[in-house]
């Protein structure tokens, strides 16, 4: 479920954004990697308290990086496309919302993939 709220923030983000897309490219990028070291911090803090790993479990911090930025990347680029055949706002919607749902989807999977049985 948190991973579906972090993509329908991230592609919100994404989709609202005025200017160019490799600014709100990067402003993305920043959040995501903002966030990523806040929930590491906060991961080390229950692990030291004894309350365990939380929700996010084991997820490998290089892994989450690689596969944000490969994220944020396809979306500029899918934007970037799009706006030859519809108008830059509709190619920017469609970019925020498929970032969101890949975000969500990958999140998922790395999830079950490192905090497997």
């Amino acid at each position: 479920m948190i991973f579906w709220l972090a993509g329908l923030y991230f592609g919100w983000r994404w989709a609202q954004a005025s200017g160019a897309a490799w600014r709100h490219a990067l402003q993305l990028l920043c959040i995501m990697l903002a966030a990523m070291s806040a929930m590491r911090l906060v991961q080390r803090w229950r692990i030291r308290s004894g309350k365990g790993e939380g929700a996010f479990g084991r997820l490998p911090l290089y892994a989450l990086a690689l596969a944000k930025l490969a994220l944020v990347a396809s979306a500029l680029a899918v934007e970037y496309l799009l706006q030859r055949w519809i108008s830059p706002e509709v190619a920017r919607t469609l970019a925020g919302v498929g970032l969101g749902v890949a975000f969500a989807v990958v999140g998922l999977v790395l999830h079950r993939r490192h905090n497997g049985p």
